[in-house]
């Protein structure tokens, strides 16, 4: 689960305004809305990136709120993938993993195979998200955090991924909140949907 109360964080000329609501555990909750309204910000806050005025931040039956990042067991996966660029894809999936085997999987999942021994360096936008996502999951967190990460990659090999990625989650109640700016793709994977406008949330 997911649960935000009365939200708030403050960045220079911009508030995230008391946000509230409920994802369930195992489901996937999508946000909506134009750029600069808040929606990286808002993950950040959940994941313990950034620090939060007031409010509340549960994830699963624990109020993580003053927990740092790495207590929350939550993985964030940006619209700009952050790789290490001194590893190979191999290592930057390995990274974190709790086992081989899960890196396997995904490998496999994915379709990362011809992609393992490169650098990060050689890949194009789509390839560095398809990693990016993969590090995350390998991790196995009990959260996951979707900030436009389909949004490099080309109509088929997007939904291909999309589909893989949240029939994982599913699989394993994974809790998923995915941010972006496709309505079709909201209403077609959001089982709670909601919309920020200026740092103002509102349930669609």
């Amino acid at each position: 689960m997911i649960q935000l109360a009365d939200l708030t964080v403050h960045l220079p000329g911009f508030t995230l305004d008391r946000v509230s609501f409920t994802v369930p555990s195992g489901d996937v909750g999508v946000i909506t809305g134009a750029t600069g309204a808040g929606k990286t910000t808002l993950l950040e806050a959940i994941t313990g990136v950034r620090d939060v005025a007031r409010g509340r931040v549960t994830l699963g039956d624990t109020d993580v709120t003053q927990q740092p990042p790495e207590r929350r067991n939550a993985g964030l996966v940006y619209q700009h993938a952050w790789l290490f660029p001194h590893l190979s894809v191999q290592q930057n999936v390995a990274y974190g993993a709790r086992s081989g085997s899960i890196v396997a999987a995904l490998k496999a999942l994915l379709r990362l195979e011809p992609l393992m021994p490169k650098p990060v360096s050689t890949l194009s936008g789509g390839e560095r998200q398809l990693v990016a996502l993969a590090r995350a999951l390998a991790r196995e967190p009990a959260t996951l955090l979707l900030d436009e990460p389909f949004a490099a990659m080309d109509s088929e090999l997007r939904d291909g991924v999309r589909t893989a990625v949240l029939g994982w989650a599913a699989e394993r109640c994974i809790t998923t909140l995915l941010v972006t700016h496709d309505a079709v793709e909201a209403v077609q994977v959001g089982s709670v949907r909601f919309h920020l406008d200026r740092g103002v949330l509102t349930v669609k």
